[in-house]
C-alpha cells in the first residue's frame, strides 16, 4: 500500500513539475472577420490571386486565438476566399511581447483610438499561410511590417464612441499587418501566374473580432484530481480497515 502511495506521489509531482515548465494557455478567444469601416475581412492580401479568388478571406468555422501565460500567443484556422469557395489558406500566426527596442504603439485607422489601461500588445514573430483547394500547393510565410519600428499587434475593446483596436468597429479585436513571402508555388493556378510570381513583399492585414471562449482544463490538471482522488481513497480504505 505505501508503494502504491509513493508512485502515485512521484507521478503527481512528475506532472506538476512538467506543466510548470511548458507555456499555460490564460485566455482563449474565437476569431471572426472584423464588419465595418471599409472592406470586411479576416485576412485581406494587397491583391487579388487570379482564378476568381479575390483580396478578402474569412474563417469559415470560426479561427481560435490563444494567450499563453509566457507573454506568447498563437492564430489558426481555415480561411476562405470571399470571390471563390473553393480557394482558400490554413492559417498558422505566432506572436511573442518581447519589442526589443521598442514600445509598442497604437495604428489608428477608420477613426479607431486606444482605449488606455485595456488596449494591449503581442509582436509577430511569424507564421504560415498553407493554400487549400484550387490554391493547395501554393505555400506563404509571413513576417512582421514593418519589420521595424513601433506598429505591433494591438488587441482591444473600443471606448464606445470610436472605433477599437481591430480598426473596424466598437467590437473587442485585433488588428495587425503582415509582409508575404513565397516559399511554393505549385498550386492549380500558380503556373505562370504573374500575380503570385510576385507575391513576395507583398502587404496584408488582419482585422478580425475576438470573443471569449472556454479555457480547457489542462490534461495534467485532471490527472492531478485523479490521483488526489486516489491516494485519499487509499487513506479512506486504511482507516477504515483499522
Amino acid at each position: 500500500m505505501k508503494s502504491v502511495r509513493v508512485t502515485i506521489a512521484a507521478a503527481l509531482c512528475a506532472l506538476i513539475a512538467g506543466g510548470a515548465s511548458a507555456a499555460q494557455l490564460t485566455k482563449k478567444y474565437t476569431v471572426t472577420s472584423a464588419v465595418g469601416s471599409g472592406a470586411d475581412h479576416a485576412i485581406w492580401i494587397s491583391t487579388g490571386l487570379g482564378g476568381g479568388v479575390g483580396r478578402d478571406f474569412d474563417f469559415a468555422p470560426a479561427g481560435t486565438f490563444s494567450l499563453y501565460d509566457d507573454g506568447t500567443a498563437k492564430m489558426s484556422g481555415q480561411l476562405v476566399s470571399q470571390t471563390n469557395a473553393n480557394a482558400g489558406f490554413k492559417l498558422n500566426f505566432n506572436w511573442d511581447n518581447t519589442f526589443n527596442g521598442f514600445t509598442p504603439k497604437f495604428k489608428s485607422e477608420n477613426s479607431s483610438k486606444e482605449v488606455l489601461g485595456q488596449t494591449f500588445y503581442r509582436d509577430l514573430e511569424g507564421g504560415t499561410l498553407s493554400g487549400t483547394g484550387i490554391l493547395a500547393g501554393l505555400e506563404l510565410t509571413v513576417t512582421r511590417m514593418p519589420a521595424n519600428g513601433p506598429y505591433a499587434t494591438q488587441i482591444g475593446p473600443s471606448n464606445g464612441q470610436n472605433n477599437g483596436a481591430n480598426n473596424k468597429n466598437k467590437n473587442f479585436g485585433l488588428a495587425t499587418w503582415f509582409s508575404i513571402n513565397v516559399t511554393s508555388a505549385n498550386c492549380q493556378i500558380c503556373s505562370n501566374n504573374s500575380v503570385i510570381a510576385n507575391l513576395n513583399g507583398r502587404q496584408g492585414d488582419i482585422n478580425v473580432d475576438l470573443n471569449v471562449a472556454p479555457v480547457p482544463v489542462p490534461a495534467a490538471g485532471f490527472l492531478l484530481v485523479g490521483g488526489l482522488a486516489a491516494l485519499g481513497g487509499l487513506r479512506a480504505k486504511r482507516k477504515a480497515r483499522a
